[in-house]
């Protein structure tokens, strides 16, 4: 039997609503890789049925990378490795880095970042304090700022990558750095000397 890019995208449709657990999938490519009878030609296809059959090598078979394989497999972007590999952004930093004229310095993924409590919303702010044991220094919040206590959460930078991984590349900006960005693209760099003293 052919396997063809709808019927993933079929399977995709029923891991999002509940109908196939993770295991459903798993088996199925599993199924698909070890089966004479399964056949196809498409290296797609291929690529998704193997990322399927191993998530302790590949992703996460999650709700966000299922959406992320159905993307691929409708030929939009392939965003998996911006969503999931924290070095995959490590270019990325460099060159915002070298753009705005500051040192680039990269923060460990595993430190903590304070967070808004709602960061679908646009634009993003992040600022970059000098960091305290076992933070990376890191505020991003959207929507109006608050002093309030409890506005921003922490949580652990490697977090970000399934949330808006597009953050990530700005958080290797030198202690001082702001930032705000949008969806749509917008962008605006600078250096806060106040945040720097702080």
């Amino acid at each position: 039997m052919e396997i063809t890019r709808k019927d993933l995208i079929e399977l995709c449709d029923k891991f999002l609503n509940g109908e196939i657990s993770k295991e459903g999938i798993e088996n199925f490519a599993s199924n698909a890789i070890f089966s004479d009878d399964d056949d196809w030609d498409d290296e797609i296809i291929s690529d998704t049925i193997f990322e399927w059959d191993n998530e302790e090598i590949n992703f996460p078979i999650n709700n966000v990378n299922m959406e992320l394989w159905k993307k691929r497999l409708n030929g939009d972007e392939d965003e998996l490795l911006k969503y999931n590999f924290w070095n995959s952004h490590i270019e990325p930093q460099k060159k915002i880095c070298e753009k705005f004229d500051s040192l680039w310095k990269p923060i460990n993924k595993k430190l903590k970042i304070g967070v808004s409590k709602n960061l679908n919303l646009d634009p993003l702010n992040g600022l970059r304090h000098n960091s305290e044991k076992g933070t990376t220094g890191w505020f991003i919040w959207s929507g109006e700022y608050s002093e309030n206590d409890d506005f921003f959460e922490p949580i652990c930078a490697e977090h970000l990558l399934q949330i808006r991984p597009e953050i990530i590349d700005y958080l290797g900006l030198d202690v001082g750095f702001r930032f705000l960005i949008d969806k749509n693209g917008y962008e605006d760099i600078w250096f806060d000397k106040k945040i720097s003293k702080i």
